[in-house]
């Protein structure tokens, strides 16, 4: 391995759990991941890993885990989430993962479509999830294994096992069975399966797609071929571990690289966490890029007199050095001089509050990032680049180091062949490839053509760099009964770049005449706007009806029309008494719009844009300030852009 940051050519290496034998051997000693715990940094070295891994491999031997088997997984991404991970692997088993968030129903058709043997959980909050279902699994759980122990002292089900418990037994499991775990290691294969990824589900039920250790390496591979990485590097886990971000990316290049791998000491405190370490890298999905953005423009709102000023000021250098980084220009002294000012004073103490202020560069991945949301971040001195891919796929297009275009989600991956087909869709091949859906052959030869194609369902095209512009997805593509055609998804990022707006989804298709969309407020920044402007309100079914927002929403909606053609304008729209959610199966778990399911349930708000109401009625539930619930009926307004009032 190179300390410049490529990864070796090595034969030997062809999966995860030789990857982690070869570090422990080359750099025992080395800090491989750190955790905050109680406030202070936990190293741990290449030793810790092994051994951990090790004795959980051979204590879920001991428990009957075999080659083959399935095991989940569920939990924030901790240090024994991944070490359960290559725990699983090195016993030729798959790891199954799944979000945290899910609830116990939908954890229940992972368990039964995945074959799972074993759970492993982080806490109390998950182990009640599978004891909630575990009489409906009808024995098909073994054992549930736990990592932490709070709150559970007093849980006597026989199902329930800790991890000390567990690698105590793999201890002993090695008294009579010594060289067992490196002999396993060895016997594995780049072509074994490492791990179920369930898809998004957005247009149905999730599928479960095997995934290889040679797809995850090779996605790894190609990620640092783009992007540069070393030993010497920090990097902190923020992707969902169930998401194959995580796995293809970070988990992949950590173990071929060496890379210092960070996990925060909870959800709450990953801004405080990431401020801390300072890492090198920082990967986000696209939804959380925009959430900081709009996060930065709210409290620059309500920030004193000085510190407004400075921000105004400064923010047109930052456009100009956005200009300059689209052009792929370095400016002349003028320019860096003012630019050097601006972020002394106001960039980089943002960058600083964010955590972002010792990157080298940052990633988002999840969907295609708005033009607009790359300008501000760039516009902050942030090197932030595009990655592309899917479970199916793996990483197939990024940006590379100095080419960065901000309307494009880069060239085609070093690992992987591109084409765009006659009806403009973006298909792939590359060693990256996943390996099938699980139980279901059928769907896996719709996607895979017989020459080896993977067909993304993602429509795009090359530019004139050879650069791949992203537009949505094929079946979310849009056309008016006017001829008009658009992409949905560019107007919905355009529109999440507003430090008002939450979420949005688009709408208008063959049938429809013009474009109009269902706006989700950010209700604390528009709460905390209205206060400012002494404008009362109860809770969101009140303030998002609020005429005062309709028209604060107005601005940005007129400012994502600039530019568009009188055709593609947005004419109508209505602000949601509700947050999209993704427990009532609106949203995936990775935060895309289940856009088939949301134009049912949300038929009679599109019925009433399209049919020239004033406004529809809805029944909505509310939770007030004080914490108590109840159900409203409400008026749903329907704004036209055009006018700025009521229709």
């Amino acid at each position: 391995m190179k300390s410049g940051g490529t990864v070796e050519q090595n034969t030997t290496c062809d999966t995860f759990p030789k990857f982690l034998l070869r570090n422990y051997k080359r750099w025992p000693d080395a800090v491989a991941m750190r955790q905050k715990d109680f406030g202070i940094w936990q190293s741990y070295t290449w030793r810790h890993c092994y051994e951990n891994v090790k004795y959980l491999s051979l204590g879920l031997t001991s428990l009957g885990l075999m080659k083959g088997d399935k095991v989940a997984i569920i939990g924030e991404n901790e240090p024994e989430w991944f070490w359960a991970q290559f725990a699983i692997h090195a016993a030729a088993a798959w790891a199954v993962g799944i979000f945290v968030d899910m609830l116990p129903a939908e954890v229940k058709f992972i368990i039964e479509h995945s074959d799972s043997s074993f759970a492993i959980a982080h806490d109390q909050e998950q182990v009640d999830k599978f004891l909630h279902i575990k009489d409906e699994l009808h024995n098909k759980l073994k054992k549930v294994i736990f990592w932490d122990p709070r709150g559970l002292s007093n849980y006597d089900d026989s199902i329930l096992m800790s991890f000390s418990q567990l690698m105590k037994s793999g201890k002993q499991y090695e008294e009579t069975h010594s060289g067992l775990f490196e002999d396993n290691i060895g016997k594995g294969k780049g072509e074994d399966i490492a791990q179920l990824y369930y898809t998004s589900g957005t247009s149905g039920e999730p599928k479960a797609a095997m995934v290889s250790h040679k797809a995850l390496l090779a996605s790894g591979k190609a990620f640092v071929d783009y992007n540069p990485t070393s030993q010497a590097d920090n990097w902190i886990s923020l992707f969902p571990a169930a998401w194959i971000s995580e796995g293809m990316f970070v988990t992949s290049t950590f173990l071929q690289v060496g890379v210092k791998l960070n996990f925060a000491e909870k959800p709450e405190t990953i801004r405080e966490d990431l401020r801390e370490i300072a890492p090198n890298i920082v990967s986000y999905g696209t939804r959380q890029w925009e959430s900081e953005a709009r996060l930065i423009q709210v409290k620059i709102n309500d920030a004193g007199f000085l510190k407004r000023l400075s921000y105004n000021l400064a923010i047109p250098l930052g456009h100009k050095r956005s200009e300059f980084a689209k052009e792929m220009k370095r400016p002349g002294l003028f320019w860096r001089v003012l630019l050097a000012i601006a972020d002394a004073i106001v960039f980089n103490p943002l960058k600083d509050k964010l955590g972002v202020s010792g990157a080298r560069f940052a990633t988002c991945g999840g969907a295609g990032t708005s033009v607009d949301t790359f300008k501000f971040w760039s516009g902050l001195g942030l090197n932030l680049k595009q990655l592309y891919g899917s479970t199916e796929g793996g990483f197939s297009a990024g940006h590379m180091q100095g080419d960065v275009r901000f309307e494009t989600i880069g060239p085609p991956s070093t690992i992987c062949e591109m084409s765009i087909t006659d009806d403009g869709e973006i298909i792939t091949r590359s060693t990256s490839l996943f390996s099938g859906y699980y139980k279901d052959p059928v769907k896996y030869n719709k996607v895979l053509d017989k020459d080896g194609w993977f067909h993304t369902g993602d429509a795009g095209y090359f530019n004139n760099d050879g650069h791949l512009v992203f537009m949505d997805r094929l079946t979310d593509l849009a056309k008016l009964n006017t001829g008009i055609s658009y992409a949905p998804q560019f107007l919905e990022g355009r529109l999440r770049f507003s430090p008002y707006i939450k979420d949005a989804m688009i709408l208008g298709d063959s049938s429809k005449s013009f474009v109009s969309v269902i706006v989700i407020i950010d209700f604390e920044s528009v709460g905390k706007w209205a206060e400012k402007h002494h404008l009362n309100y109860t809770t969101f079914v009140d303030l998002s009806q609020k005429n005062e927002v309709g028209r604060l929403i107005l601005n940005d909606i007129k400012r994502v029309n600039e530019g568009l053609g009188e055709g593609g304008k947005i004419k109508k729209y209505v602000l949601l008494h509700k947050e999209f959610d993704a427990d009532e199966a609106e949203l995936t778990r990775t935060r895309k719009l289940r856009r088939g399911f949301m134009a049912e349930r949300y038929g009679g708000i599109i019925d009433a844009i399209y049919a020239g109401k004033d406004g529809v009625e809805v029944e909505a539930s509310v939770t007030y300030r004080d914490g108590r619930k109840g159900m409203v009926k409400t008026t749903l307004n329907v704004w036209q852009s055009d006018k700025g009032e009521e229709k």
